[in-house]
């Protein structure tokens, strides 16, 4: 080889060397600096619903920590798919989050025929922030009064019992779906629109059995209103110690939980995705934060992005296979 040449190659390699070492460094200093302005934190839910409190509890403590404010953007609609498509389409600075959940990141794509954004490819996971289990409840009065008598009962006389669940895909109806598939037994699903009505139906007695999460039930459970059988847990939940998961009642593939966390739109620097993790971890480990997700019977997660990231995959191929066997589709 020329000696011109060597020196050539030397050029380019020292040329794109300082390159690469400048863009890092101004990411660095972007990071540093990072932030600069408000943020926006997108929710595709309305406000006071349980992601949109979830999202607001997040976003007060990270904006303390960050010194600047964080303003929800409520845009509500299809199951969370206006504002993930929204905010799929937001500059890439760190300055638009979305909370994604399990329907926007994961079962979306198999319920809906089209998307308007790749829940994989149009976003960069910041961390999970918390799960939320479900239970099945009864009305007081129902007999029988537990899982395996209930069973058996529906076993023998296959969609004789109803079950309410907040409507058709939500975490409700789907551990209703995993119940069904776990037990081989069939009951007729009653879908409301939301979990008020539900609820309401159940302790009223127009149905006998309800699938809910925790938090929207724990109130009438204390009550007295609705008994306890199950929860979709793969452990006791610290709120209903006395309640059993499916698993210990011989009943595999029941765990189901409704979750959220923190995303950016894909080609976020990635130091600043670092910050707003470290960001986010320390936040759900303030003990104001713990005490109120306690209260509303949220597991906090938190951790790294890779590993939300492994999680969303891992969720998004159980809930695929899940929905096309059950046929469930939304339009």
């Amino acid at each position: 080889m020329q000696p011109s040449s060597l020196r050539r190659r030397e050029f380019v390699l020292g040329t794109a060397m300082a390159c690469i070492g400048a863009r890092t460094a101004m990411a660095a200093g972007e990071a540093s600096a990072y932030p600069e302005r408000p943020i926006r934190l997108i929710v595709g839910f309305p406000a006071g619903g349980s992601a949109d409190q979830s999202a607001r509890r997040l976003a007060d403590q990270i904006s303390h920590q960050l010194g600047k404010p964080i303003v929800i953007d409520n845009r509500p609609g299809a199951s969370g798919n206006i504002a993930a498509a929204a905010a799929a389409r937001s500059p890439a600075d760190g300055y638009t989050l979305f909370y994604g959940t399990n329907a926007t990141q994961a079962m979306n794509v198999s319920l809906y025929p089209r998307l308007d954004y790749d829940p994989i490819k149009d976003f960069v996971p910041i961390a999970l922030e918390g799960k939320v289990y479900n239970v099945m409840c009864t009305h007081p009065a129902f007999r029988p009064a537990e899982v395996p008598s209930l069973l058996s009962q529906v076993r023998a006389s296959p969609g004789s019992l109803a079950v309410a669940t907040p409507g058709n895909a939500t975490s409700g109806h789907l551990s209703l779906v995993l119940l069904q598939r776990s037990a081989r037994v069939q009951f007729t699903h009653v879908p409301y629109k939301g979990s008020a009505p539900a609820v309401t139906d159940v302790i009223g007695g127009q149905v006998p059995i309800l699938f809910d999460n925790v938090a929207g039930t724990i109130t009438h459970i204390r009550a007295g209103k609705l008994r306890p059988l199950a929860v979709t847990a793969p452990k006791r939940l610290p709120l209903l110690p006395d309640v059993p998961t499916f698993e210990e009642l011989g009943l595999p593939d029941c765990v189901m939980a409704a979750w959220g966390g923190l995303w950016a739109p894909a080609g976020t620097p990635a130091p600043i995705v670092q910050r707003l993790n470290a960001e986010m971890n320390q936040a759900l480990a303030t003990a104001a934060v713990i005490d109120r997700m306690r209260e509303l019977t949220v597991e906090p997660v938190g951790g790294s992005a890779e590993a939300a990231a492994a999680f969303v995959i891992e969720e998004t191929q159980r809930w695929r296979e899940v929905l096309h066997a059950a046929g469930i589709r939304l339009d």
